[in-house]
């Protein structure tokens, strides 16, 4: 797996070589990596990674490609760090301050210039360009994307994943497991801004209806303190805020952050229309 990543990899680009060797990280050795991060990797279903670093006198770059086992998931571990400039590299990419985030296929590329400025920007750019056209398969979005409203929808806001751990990482809601998130679990979650009110999307796509009922049920009494006495449900919360959720077949989707209980349940039946 170390040789296939490796031949995505030029020797040199600019001043930058490659310097010392590349070293391996898999399912099982991740953590010697990124030590308290590896959880949200493999929640990813991380298959291995990669990491070299190039050279020029002093300056240094590092390169980490890593491998995931879906297309899907690449784009997930991509979309946690949309923010910077969009860049016409792979299928996505975004980059500022000295880092340049890519998704191509099954693989996300991270390449950071270690000061933290654009000094090496030309450098960090062509090295994801050189990386992104020896990965020959084109990355697809997860479906699940599509379902999103688009009206008021904040660019480069959607996040996709499928376990509590990422969810808590983006918008805490409990230490436990409410939702019943797991890797048979598809969510996506989007910032929105209507007129000057925002709000935050969490939609989940569960493997069957049931689930999704039980979920909406468990939410409801735990989080809410309510007995879910119907399939749409908005609750103040505190001050000035509310929470609106609703539940259709496999799919439940939750509202937070609001202001305003009307526009909560007219934005509640906007994500219904778009699910049929």
């Amino acid at each position: 797996m170390g040789n296939q990543l490796e031949s995505l990899l030029p020797q040199k680009v600019k001043d930058f070589e490659k310097s010392d060797k590349a070293k391996s990280f898999d399912r099982k050795n991740l953590y010697d990596y990124l030590d308290g991060g590896a959880e949200l990797y493999l929640a990813y279903d991380f298959q291995s990674l990669l990491v070299q670093d190039y050279k020029a006198g002093e300056k240094s770059i590092t390169v980490e490609v890593y491998l995931m086992e879906t297309s899907q998931d690449a784009f997930g571990l991509y979309s946690l760090d949309q923010e910077g400039e969009n860049i016409q590299i792979g299928d996505r990419a975004n980059y500022g301050s000295g880092l340049l985030n890519l998704w191509k296929g099954n693989y996300f590329v991270r390449i950071t210039d270690m000061n933290g400025n654009d000094q090496y920007k030309e450098a960090i750019l062509q090295l994801g360009k050189d990386i992104e056209s020896k990965i020959e398969i084109k990355g697809q979005k997860p479906k699940l994307l599509s379902k999103l409203p688009p009206e008021g929808l904040i660019p480069n806001s959607q996040r996709f994943f499928h376990k509590q751990i990422v969810l808590n990482n983006l918008y805490f809601i409990a230490t436990e497991n409410l939702l019943n998130l797991n890797e048979s679990t598809s969510a996506v979650m989007g910032d929105y801004l209507l007129g000057k009110m925002n709000l935050k999307l969490l939609l989940i796509s569960y493997p069957d209806s049931s689930s999704a009922k039980s979920s909406f049920d468990n939410f409801c009494t735990k989080y809410l303190k309510v007995s879910p006495a119907s399939k749409r449900i908005i609750q103040k919360v505190e001050e000035n805020k509310f929470v609106g959720l609703e539940l259709e077949k496999n799919y439940l989707w939750i509202t937070f952050e609001s202001k305003d209980e009307k526009k909560t349940g007219t934005f509640l039946k906007n994500v219904r229309e778009k699910l049929r």
